[in-house]
């Protein structure tokens, strides 16, 4: 069987029947039914997860907290034309509860605002292939079904203007703190907090983009991110179930997450549900994730904007899988985001990651121009070829390597 070919008619099935797969909704549960249908006679078991999840409260961050420090800079301006302190106070708070919330949602990664956000209820699928004997190990590969919100600046600007509005509102969090405490302290005359109102303004307008940072009315198809990775352990799964193949004490899984495009909130509830039967048994878990670029390919040691370490042993195994291969693939340097392994090893389980996308960002990533019409079945291939071979050395030597 064209196991390659299996993977994209798979994508390309869910991408026509199964669109608008923001975490949470519908349509992603019934791209999981489709998923578990096709599995079906390939694993021994398959079970759900439902859990509770707030989709806008993560990405949502951004576009609220521009909102939010427009209106900072606002009062401090006003403060600045009527004399009235309490402008200044008001600013001062909304600017420390705006960088409160960017700083705990989107650099950590930890839900914040999510009861500000309406609740939906999103859902893992858990397909398990069982070893011969009793199992003394096992490897989850973890890909995720829900796709994300358009981000229309990474498809209409330059990557340095990107960074640019980001940097320019840590910066305006930052000035716009100190101009409030000087004027309540009355450390400085009226003409040169007059001069700090001009400042404010030109730091508004390089950071005021950040109110269209999502289109909430499009929902791209995800072809890449991550299908890519829902289908690529769905095929091994399902070349073991065609040619009989069972370790003989390693069980073979896939996980397929809800919610990584709102915060890795799927993923952090299979992990922190499942934590002890992960951690009584020898688990690690692979997570490949938008598999698109051969030239881009890289293993993930560190996630959560570099805040989060992976599994070095998993990493190892990664690595020399890819030796293996015909690739040297390098370890990934700092990059914005996150993806689904890092929820593992935030718990203690071994995890890693390994990406085919550059963050630089390319015009497919979050756009409406991730479609089964824009896979790479090569870098699928190359891969699907590194996963196996990671099983293989994992089920041999008994450990991550």
């Amino acid at each position: 069987m064209d196991y390659i070919k299996y993977i994209t008619d798979g994508i390309e099935n869910i991408c026509k029947n199964h669109k608008r797969r923001s975490a949470g909704c519908e349509s992603v549960k019934t791209a999981q039914a489709a998923m578990a249908e096709a599995m079906k006679d390939c694993v021994d078991e398959i079970r759900t997860q439902q859990f509770e999840i707030h989709p806008q409260a993560f990405i949502g961050s951004i576009p609220l907290d521009a909102l939010i420090s427009l209106i900072a800079c606002g009062l401090f301006i006003y403060g600045v034309c009527s004399g009235k302190a309490w402008t200044y106070v008001v600013s001062l708070v909304l600017t420390i509860a705006t960088a409160t919330i960017i700083i705990v949602e989107y650099i950590l990664f930890r839900p914040f605002t999510d009861k500000l956000y309406p609740k939906k209820t999103g859902q893992n699928l858990y397909m398990v292939r069982k070893a011969k004997k009793t199992p003394k190990r096992r490897i989850i590969l973890c890909g995720h079904a829900d796709a994300a919100y358009e981000m229309p600046l990474l498809k209409h600007f330059p990557t340095v203007l990107i960074y640019t509005c980001i940097g320019s509102g840590f910066l305006f969090w930052a000035v716009n703190f100190i101009f409030c405490y000087l004027a309540l302290a009355n450390f400085l005359p009226i003409r040169v907090l007059h001069t700090f109102v001009g400042i404010e303004i030109f730091n508004a307008i390089l950071f005021a983009p950040l109110l269209f940072f999502v289109d909430w009315g499009t929902v791209v198809d995800g072809a890449n991110d991550n299908l890519t990775g829902c289908f690529l352990a769905m095929s091994i799964l399902k070349e073991m179930a065609d040619n009989d193949i069972r370790y003989n004490d390693t069980e073979i899984c896939c996980l397929i997450t809800d919610g990584e495009e709102s915060g890795l909130r799927g993923a952090r509830a299979f992990a922190n549900e499942n934590i002890e039967e992960m951690l009584s048994l020898n688990t690690i878990v692979i997570a490949p994730d938008t598999v698109h670029s051969v030239e881009e390919l890289r293993i993930f040691s560190r996630g959560i904007n570099y805040t989060e370490s992976n599994s070095e042993e998993v990493c190892s195994l990664l690595y020399f899988a890819s030796m293996k291969n015909g690739l040297d693939i390098p370890t990934a340097e700092f990059y914005p985001g996150a993806n689904d392994s890092e929820a593992f090893s935030a718990i203690g389980v071994k995890a890693a990651a390994i990406c085919g996308v550059a963050f630089t960002p390319q015009d497919y990533y979050h756009t409406v121009r991730d479609t089964y019409t824009n896979l790479n079945p090569e870098c699928i291939r190359l891969v699907r070829n590194i996963l196996k071979e990671a099983i293989h050395m994992f089920t041999k030597a008994g450990k991550a390597f």
